[in-house]
């Protein structure tokens, strides 16, 4: 057991944010139903020299998720909705796509249904500090008239989920989501300082304001954004243990709803995910051998995390003015204060699915490896994976393989995830076969191209959407194509295979985007459209317009 921590322990995490002029956080520990510890860290507000509270009040960006499936789960309750329901049944406004997307469906992210952010909106050329209300996500929504898969067959986050949920909750309930969530969740559980900000105007007191980091210097991250449902809950670290122990109370919607919210999806074949209402759940989620229950957060300039342990009552909760990748990090540090070691019994690592030895590994030559090495994308998922050699070793995506059988490997520091190679008359490997807890996907070789200026100019042109009402012209310059906005930034396409091309569009407050580009011939190989998929967003259809002047560029930057 570990000797009770320290002030200084814990502080000792947060040091970074003891220099002059920083934006910081605030962090709440959690043990049997008190706050044990409480602090704030660096900032609220840069230019007022605010210094963080434990009363500060943050956006907690997707933590959000698990109220609004909360007041789907208490609508349930009451028999104003059924989970299987047909969620167009509510919102009829909404595209047909075929088979019935129900509200479980929404619920677990299993829908298919595009995400509005970030992908369709940055592709529908929404800047970061654009105005954005839950009104023109829906009207995007609205517009979508294909699937990214059908539904019931993947997970795939997609914020779209819980804007549709919290459109819902109001139409059941006739009451705006906010005051849905006000009257049956905040006031309830005395949760005073927690508002939902459905109106970029609405007053927040004691808000933090959120930054990011530009070339060593902070930067104010604008976020005029009052969509609800995914996200735009605003609280502190003291409202947010109200709410944590309420998981072990129920004393807003009982036991019935606290085990209901906690139950995982699946998917139409049976997979189990690690999803259940708006919380990570699972084997896939433990910690020194303890069953943990989280989420997460980031939304403009904030960053949010928090762990429960249930099974000693602990949590830790810690809210950011500023983007962090590693805010769980900080969160597990906190707990290691507060845990000891729980050792597994034998069934209970077997059920995880962990490995607890090492498979016995073999040697391969040098020849049988660099057969395997190349690029090989799969379409359905719009993924392209790379498997290099070096220094002896094969790699997956950056990760070193051990092999198990000359065609079997798996990752050394992912041991549960294989990578199985199938050889074609040649020698070299023809797909790719990923095996993980949650499925199995395969990749076909495909081969790097250096395109002819002339098929290049073959995919110059004018290109409409349907789906995000706009333009592209794509021109050539020199060696190379330009993808020429409305509004949003122009980028250089770079060859992945034959018709593929990588779209790299400059970070913006840090957070890189990468779509693909494919284009589709007709009957006469002429070049009739592309396709563009992102990281939540898949094969988004462009056609080619005819009868517009195409003017060919001369020169452009980049």
């Amino acid at each position: 057991m570990n000797i009770k921590p320290t002030n200084n322990d814990v502080d000792r995490i947060f040091e970074t944010y003891t220099k002059p002029g920083s934006p910081g956080c605030a962090l709440a520990v959690m043990k049997g139903g008190e706050i044990v510890y409480r602090q704030g860290y660096g900032l609220s507000n840069l230019e007022q020299n605010q210094p963080t509270l434990p009363s500060t009040v943050f956006n907690i960006g997707s933590m959000a998720k698990q109220f609004t499936a909360f007041t789907i789960a208490l609508l349930e309750n009451e028999g104003k909705l059924s989970f299987d329901d047909d969620f167009r049944k509510y919102v009829p406004e909404m595209h047909d796509f075929g088979p019935t997307i129900t509200i479980r469906n929404l619920i677990h992210h299993t829908s298919g249904i595009r995400c509005t952010f970030p992908d369709l909106l940055f592709l529908a050329e929404w800047r970061e500090s654009d105005a954005t209300s839950t009104d023109d996500v829906f009207r995007l929504l609205k517009r979508q008239r294909e699937l990214d898969f059908p539904t019931g067959t993947e997970y795939a986050y997609a914020n779209s989920n819980y804007i549709l949920l919290a459109l819902i909750c109001k139409r059941i309930s006739d009451l705006s989501f906010a005051a849905f969530c006000e009257q049956h969740i905040f006031e309830p559980l005395g949760m005073v300082s927690t508002v939902i900000n459905d109106n970029y105007y609405k007053i927040i007191p004691g808000r933090a304001l959120g930054y990011y980091v530009n070339e060593g210097v902070w930067m104010n991250a604008p976020l005029t954004d009052s969509v609800v449902g995914p996200t735009n809950v605003y609280s502190t670290v003291e409202d947010l243990a109200l709410w944590d122990e309420n998981f072990y109370t129920g004393k807003v919607g009982e036991k019935q709803i606290i085990e209901q919210i906690h139950e995982p999806g699946r998917l139409d074949d049976g997979t189990e995910l690690d999803y259940a209402f708006g919380l990570m759940v699972g084997p896939t989620h433990q910690h020194h051998g303890w069953q943990v229950v989280e989420h997460g957060g980031g939304q403009g300039g904030y960053t949010s995390h928090m762990i429960r342990f249930p099974e000693r009552h602990l949590s830790v909760v810690a809210l950011f003015n500023h983007f962090v990748w590693n805010a769980r990090d900080y969160a597990l540090q906190v707990a290691d204060l507060f845990l000891d070691v729980k050792q597994p019994q034998k069934s209970e690592a077997t059920e995880s699915g962990t490995m607890t030895t090492p498979p016995e590994q073999i040697d391969l030559s040098a020849e049988q490896l660099k057969l395997k090495t190349g690029k090989y994308f799969n379409h359905r998922r719009v993924a392209l994976r790379e498997v290099t050699l070096k220094d002896g070793r094969l790699q997956y995506q950056g990760y070193d393989l051990v092999p198990l059988m000359e065609h079997r490997f798996f990752i050394e520091d992912e041991p549960d995830v294989y990578v199985e190679f199938q050889t074609g008359s040649s020698g070299h490997s023809e797909n790719i076969k990923t095996i993980t807890i949650s499925g199995e996907y395969t990749y076909d070789r495909v081969e790097s191209v250096a395109p002819a200026i002339e098929e290049l100019a073959d995919c110059t042109g004018h290109y409409y959407s349907t789906e995000l009402d706009l333009y592209w012209t794509i021109h050539l310059i020199d060696d190379h194509l330009i993808v020429k906005r409305r509004k949003y930034v122009d980028t250089k396409l770079s060859p992945l295979f034959t018709d593929a091309f990588s779209d790299d569009w400059q970070p913006i407050m840090e957070w890189p985007l990468t779509y693909t580009i494919i284009f589709e011939r007709d009957e006469a190989r002429a070049v009739s459209g592309f396709r563009v998929s992102g990281s939540r967003i898949r094969h988004l259809k462009f056609v080619r317009v005819t009868g517009l002047i195409y003017q060919p560029m001369k020169k452009v930057r980049v």
